[in-house]
């Protein structure tokens, strides 16, 4: 009897031990949060583009949903050859910018594409509105206004919190059945991406989403290909089953959707301004899933080098490649059982408070050079619309 009670004691002791000695290693490692001194309303200086004539005729914003400066590192260290020069190192100007929402370091997506899509920092989970729940005038609305044509490529569904901030206005990131009505009442002229979790809560089965859309936009089938009525004025959209668009083996895939999207914005010939997305980083990470990461970010390269050669081809045309947040405070470090291989560490499944990559590429690219809060993106892209600069193609619309 007497074992027993000494085993028992001496179990006990041993996890009382083994607490203490994690509550002290985590003591050591960690620092609490109210000891952390955060000033979410610190004022920052306006960025403005001033008085220029660098006005770019058309623009395009790729955006990573999740991709901090961890996914990026991974991406330069696996991904190209020794002597090959990375897309990413086309880029004119490489920064940050911080991706904080009003309420302080951390952020969703839907807050973070609201700051890029108006110049208004607000709060979770508000869609196209400001803090107290008032729509804002979103870049594409206003694009739009101005005579430009517009367009969202995503690879996550159309009514997904980053592109919907572009062209709806709500606080309910659920409600997709009034999303896809705000779209397809929208001046939008290009949407392609996919449908999910159709028939559930506010979310209509496919025949009803593809009958809201229609309304609008002229639906492609699978091939994606225009034909000459699709090139024309009629907006179009390309629509997709729930996770049909992943990696650069899937079909459809990120680069052809964005290959077709400049075909059909070219032949508006006028301005444009194009929001292509891609939404893989944020759910690999999310799962921690290491090598949907490293698809994911192939297929992702692999789009924006057709965005980077279209540019570079018309010269007319700003590329801005950015995040909305980081997600799952990704590090490659050494494997030095292993050197030199690497291995992936995960910190978090959830969003993190770092700052996040922003790259800018040709007229009007240095104005981004002193941005550092998301925000400030939303506010220089509308200002460079705005610019009442000679357009060749408006000019010989007015003679």
């Amino acid at each position: 009897m007497n074992w027993k009670k000494v085993s028992l004691l001496t179990i006990l002791g041993m996890l009382i031990t083994l607490m203490i000695i994690g509550t002290l290693l985590d003591l050591r490692i960690s620092k609490p949060s109210s000891n952390i001194d955060f000033p979410p309303g610190q004022p920052t200086s306006k960025v403005s583009t001033g008085q220029t004539v660098e006005n770019p005729e058309n623009i395009i914003l790729f955006l990573v949903d999740g991709m901090g400066f961890g996914h990026l590192s991974l991406a330069l260290l696996t991904q190209q050859s020794e002597n090959s020069s990375s897309v990413w190192q086309e880029f004119q100007i490489k920064g940050w910018h911080d991706a904080r929402s009003v309420y302080g370091p951390l952020t969703d997506s839907e807050t973070s594409a609201t700051a890029m899509a108006t110049g208004n920092s607000t709060n979770f989970g508000h869609i196209g509105m400001d803090q107290e729940g008032k729509p804002i005038q979103t870049l594409m609305e206003l694009a739009s206004e101005e005579g430009n044509a517009t367009g969202i490529v995503t690879d996550s569904y159309i009514w997904d919190g980053t592109p919907a901030a572009f062209i709806a206005h709500t606080t309910n990131e659920d409600d997709a059945r009034d999303i896809l009505t705000q779209i397809s009442n929208s001046q939008l002229d290009l949407i392609f991406g996919e449908l999910e979790d159709l028939g559930e809560d506010d979310i209509p089965e496919k025949e009803e989403s593809l009958e809201i859309l229609k309304k609008r936009f002229q639906l492609l089938d699978h091939s994606l290909n225009l034909s000459s009525s699709s090139k024309g004025s009629s907006p179009v959209a390309a629509i997709f089953e729930e996770d049909e668009i992943q990696d650069i083996e899937s079909s459809p895939n990120l680069k052809r959707m964005t290959e077709v999207a400049l075909e059909y914005m070219t032949a508006q010939e006028r301005p444009f301004v194009l929001l292509v997305e891609s939404e893989e980083m944020d759910a690999a990470s999310h799962e921690n899933d290491s090598d949907r990461v490293l698809r994911g970010l192939a297929a992702i390269q692999e789009a924006l080098a057709v965005v980077l050669a279209y540019a570079k081809k018309q010269g007319n045309t700003l590329v801005l490649f950015t995040a909305d947040h980081e997600t799952g405070g990704l590090t490659a470090q050494s494997d030095y059982d292993h050197y030199p291989q690497m291995q992936i560490r995960w910190s978090t499944k959830e969003h993190t408070a770092s700052v996040v990559p922003l790259f800018a590429d040709g007229p009007g690219a240095k104005y981004f050079a002193n941005v550092h809060r998301n925000r400030e993106i939303g506010s220089l892209m509308k200002e460079l619309i705005l610019l009442e600069v000679p357009n060749s193609k408006l000019d010989e619309e007015k003679k």
